[in-house]
């Protein structure tokens, strides 16, 4: 992978010299589907900028480890701000990212940051645009939760997924979907049946589609 086209491509406003350091000082990492890349509670060595593939972003349930909700999911271009909080004391990861699909990823050392914020104003403006993006999509997260009921949470979930995807469809299980819901898979098959009769979305053995 040619870094500098990639990072030109994907994070068009960082400048060539913020760039040229990026390559200098990050570390270039490949991540199988479904592959750790950073764990809760741990303080994070690296801050992840995604290249190419998807990761997902997950909130665990201290009491019941089996649970899990889905954040966001970050696409190329993007960087978890989270593991910037291990640049504080006791900034341990509050989340765990995980590969969505294969990816090559950019891992900064966290040591590095707080220079780049000094001598590369662009940086500081990544960062932020990335942070905002994050709290506007939890703040999202907390709306479906609090102000809809679950089958609107479901149908942004998959509107969510598809976007990222740029497919029309979702192909993970029942299962899956409702471990990154935090419920169970027989609710969300009764909303998904709810969902199919409204002419939202079809099923069939390749997974969920949305119709519109």
């Amino acid at each position: 992978m040619d870094i500098r086209s990639t990072l030109k491509t994907v994070a068009p406003e960082l400048s060539p010299e913020l760039c040229q350091h990026l390559i200098t000082i990050g570390e270039l990492e490949h991540y199988e589907k479904d592959e750790l890349i950073l764990d809760y509670g741990i303080q994070a060595c690296f801050l992840p900028i995604i290249l190419d593939g998807n990761a997902r972003v997950m909130r665990g349930d201290k009491d019941d480890p089996s649970k899990e909700l889905l954040l966001y999911l970050l696409t190329p271009g993007e960087i978890c701000p989270c593991a910037a909080f291990s640049t504080l004391p006791k900034g341990e990861m509050p989340i765990t990212v995980e590969a969505e699909t294969r990816a090559v990823i950019l891992n900064v050392p966290i040591g590095e940051l707080n220079a780049m914020a000094a001598n590369y104003p662009g940086w500081r403006m990544y960062e932020l645009a990335n942070f905002r993006k994050r709290f506007e999509e939890l703040l999202s997260l907390v709306d479906n939760a609090i102000f809809k009921q679950l089958g609107g949470r479901l149908r942004a979930y998959i509107e969510m997924r598809c976007r990222v995807s740029g497919r029309k469809g979702v192909t993970l299980s029942k299962v899956k979907m409702a471990s990154e819901l935090g419920t169970s898979r027989e609710v969300v098959s009764r909303l998904l049946k709810s969902l199919e009769h409204e002419g939202v979305i079809t099923q069939d053995k390749d997974g969920v589609h949305l119709i519109n």
